[in-house]
């Protein structure tokens, strides 16, 4: 059915498409997708410095304020921050641990804040997702309150702490009609340019003009990725600071530098006093540790984290590559891309030919009156053996350029993640293409950078997250040769 509809697709395109009209869609196309990209650079959350000197606590709460130093996102520590405020001002009771084995806290709704205290709209629907889940005297424990930061509940959550950011004027919408009409405009043109481009010569079989028809089809493949994204920006939510915000982002990271000085990070939530409001606010800039531990309550951020690591603590952005090949060892990605290539090299001479009917004559023979769907079918199996062959080449090439090359990091594991919680596909797809096969996205920050681009380990250098290691990988693969924690001594075999 596949080699069919290829088929079919193919004769879509009856004429060989003008050359001219390819190069000039083509030509727009890229010039809209670097308009893009310079425009997403230009939107993104800016990370500004500390002040100089802490004030008073501002009146922001505390999930305002893990949005504020997240790059306006709101994380799991908003959530735990906004818990651990509630307490503070005497809704709730945080108790410690049952038992010794456990290290997840307790939680139970109390009578004594204080007079006048009136509760935002998303501090009333946490204390109300306490309140659901008490239905006996004894405290909950923090596993009945954990949520998916993918459901709807924490949509609800983060939909109204956005609308208290807004209407206090900290943060807006990131993108605007203006910044995607240049954009939006060229995809269109380029778009039109290329789809007129398909009434070209008449005479080329189709066969021989494969190639083209290839740059054709991939063109308005790029057209539809492009118009996507810029559609999915132009509805998508995601904000970025106001001037008001940045100014109040600034005043808050000279807060968190008091509070690390103040020891807030180990603190355990259960130990706070009702009054204090300032472990809270360390929870919401993602410095107190201890509460991370006794309150786990939603999964942290895969994308973002704050480090230690350097002359100040920063927010560090974390990628997982999922190009072809990443993880792979250089040596078995250079050999299964040349043999790949080698294969879809020979099968595509092998299958032109039989479109030509230039093979095959005993199947054209014994079908005359189908041998126009024999050579369709040859025609879509030709097609469809570009993919292994771009593929090869690609895997190869990148296999090639890491056989001698490594590169060493000497840092904290920010993050450790497996490549089904962070591959942009669905779940289900994920945990089939991985199987039983553990693989580990390790995040390394040396301090260098603010962006850290995961390698990929097996399970033979895993690493845990928030250790210290010195990792070496391959440049381009991202393949892990060796990680080991710091202080012991790197072995070569």
């Amino acid at each position: 059915m596949l080699i069919g509809m290829v088929a079919l697709g193919w004769d879509v395109v009856s004429a060989t498409p003008s050359g001219r009209g390819l190069v000039i869609g083509i030509l727009l196309l890229a010039i809209a997708a670097i308009g893009l990209w310079f425009a997403e650079r230009h939107v993104a959350p800016t990370r500004p410095q500390p002040a100089d000197h802490p004030g008073e606590l501002r009146r922001e709460s505390p999930a305002v304020v893990n949005m504020l130093t997240n790059d306006a996102t709101l994380t799991a520590s908003g959530f735990r921050a906004t818990l651990i405020d509630l307490a503070a001002r005497g809704w709730l009771r945080l108790l410690p641990p049952a038992d010794d084995d456990d290290d997840l806290g307790r939680v139970r709704p109390a009578a004594t804040a204080y007079e006048g205290d009136a509760l935002l709209p998303h501090e009333r629907l946490v204390l109300q997702h306490v309140m659901a889940r008490f239905t006996t005297d004894r405290a909950i424990p923090v596993r009945f309150l954990a949520v998916d930061v993918k459901g709807a509940w924490w949509r609800r959550f983060r939909s109204l702490v956005v609308d208290d950011a807004q209407q206090a004027g900290l943060l807006r919408r990131r993108w605007t009609a203006q910044l995607l009409a240049a954009p939006a405009v060229l995809v269109v043109l380029a778009g039109l340019i290329i789809w007129a481009a398909r009434d070209g010569d008449v005479d080329v079989a189709v066969v021989d003009s494969i190639e083209r028809r290839a740059w054709f089809f991939a063109a308005l493949l790029g057209v539809a990725a492009l118009g996507y994204r810029i559609v999915r920006h132009a509805i998508d939510h995601s904000l970025t600071h106001t001037e008001a915000g940045l100014a109040a982002t600034r005043e808050w990271l000279a807060v968190r530098q008091q509070l690390v000085e103040a020891d807030y990070g180990p603190m355990a939530p259960s130990a706070i006093e009702v009054g204090d409001r300032s472990l809270g606010y360390a929870s919401a800039m993602c410095l107190a540790e201890g509460a991370a531990v006794e309150l786990p309550l939603a999964r942290e951020d895969h994308h973002r984290a704050w480090s230690n690591v350097g002359q100040h603590a920063r927010l560090v952005r974390v990628k997982y590559p999922t190009r072809l090949g990443y993880g792979l060892h250089p040596v078995v990605a250079m050999v299964a891309g040349l043999v790949a290539a080698f294969v879809g090299l020979r099968l595509r001479r092998f299958f032109s030919d039989a479109a030509r009917g230039d093979t095959l004559d005993s199947l054209y023979e014994r079908f005359p009156e189908q041998d126009w769907l024999i050579a369709d079918v040859a025609t879509g199996l030709t097609v469809l053996t570009f993919v292994p062959i771009l593929a090869g080449v690609f895997v190869a090439i990148a296999g090639a350029a890491d056989v001698f090359s490594t590169v060493e990091r000497t840092g904290v594991v920010l993050r450790a993640r497996q490549p089904a919680e962070v591959a942009p596909l669905p779940r289900s797809i994920r945990r089939l293409i991985e199987r039983d096969r553990y693989t580990l996205f390790v995040a390394i920050d040396d301090g260098t950078s603010d962006t850290v681009v995961a390698w990929r380990a097996g399970e033979r250098n895993a690493i845990p997250q928030g250790a210290n290691a010195t990792v070496r990988a391959s440049p381009v693969l991202g393949y892990v040769r060796r990680a080991v924690p710091v202080g012991h001594i790197l072995v070569d075999d």
